[in-house]
């Protein structure tokens, strides 16, 4: 099988624990994991993926920063450092940490729109030489996928209890805006800022759309699509929060 470059990454920072003799093998590193030293071995010897529950305790026991592994420049500027800076160093250039969801064998590069980054892509968001500049993360392409897919940070408590400030949502993208899922979540870039909202009605005559924000706290209100530049249409998520295994 195709090892997904996720396993293929926690391999090599696993061999590097080994070698500084935090760990005597990968038998005790399996044993530390709650994971069998066979399945181990299997996932060594490329006949497997690790599994997200064991991808989570290997972050949790190794105090590992996320970004290391699913974040791609993040983990070529590691690689690119000196042997002072290592892999599983948690002070990883200040990142936030981030985590996500991995069952995967392809790739897909998206990406990855931060809000530091809002204002120059409402401007340039149809350059590709612009795009190319922005950083881009490696994911799941199950069914050789085409489609066009971005991810964007979310910014401020609209969206709670469901996303929070940080959070990062994939969509894509919707070329005719003559059509909507009604209480789907799209990410709309207007002419000044991008936003994550639920679409819940649309008046094809007057060509408007009624959002809503899972916060209660904001009210529903009516956006012209006269002024939305693109429409995301929400796919997947990755959150800072990473879950509790069950």
């Amino acid at each position: 099988m195709a090892q997904h470059v996720v396993t293929q990454r926690i391999l090599k920072i696993i061999d590097l624990i080994i070698k500084e003799e935090k760990v005597k093998s990968m038998s005790a590193m399996a044993r530390s994991l709650d994971y069998s030293p066979q399945s181990l071995d299997k996932v060594k010897n490329d006949e497997r993926n690790l599994p997200l529950e064991v991808i989570y305790k290997f972050f949790q026991r190794y105090d590992i920063n996320p970004s290391l592994v699913f974040n791609d420049d993040l983990w070529k500027r590691h690689s690119d450092t000196s042997e002072k800076h290592r892999y599983y160093d948690p002070k990883t250039f200040g990142v936030t940490e981030l985590a996500f969801y991995v069952d995967i064998e392809n790739s897909m590069q998206a990406a990855m729109v931060s809000n530091e980054n809002t204002k120059n892509y409402v401007y340039n968001h149809e350059k590709e030489e612009y795009i190319q500049k922005l950083s881009f993360m490696t994911f799941a392409n199950r069914d050789s996928d085409i489609r066009s897919i971005r991810g964007f940070q979310i910014n401020g408590d609209d969206m709670e209890p469901n996303f929070f400030h940080g959070d990062w949502v994939f969509g894509v993208r919707k070329r005719k805006l003559n059509h909507f899922n009604i209480n789907r979540i799209y990410i709309i870039v207007l002419e000044h800022k991008i936003i994550v909202r639920r679409i819940t009605a649309f008046d094809e005559e007057n060509k408007l759309i009624r959002v809503s924000m899972d916060n209660y706290a904001y009210p529903d209100y009516d956006i012209a699509l006269e002024n939305v530049f693109e429409i995301w249409e929400f796919e997947n998520a990755l959150t800072t929060r990473f879950p509790m295994p069950k």
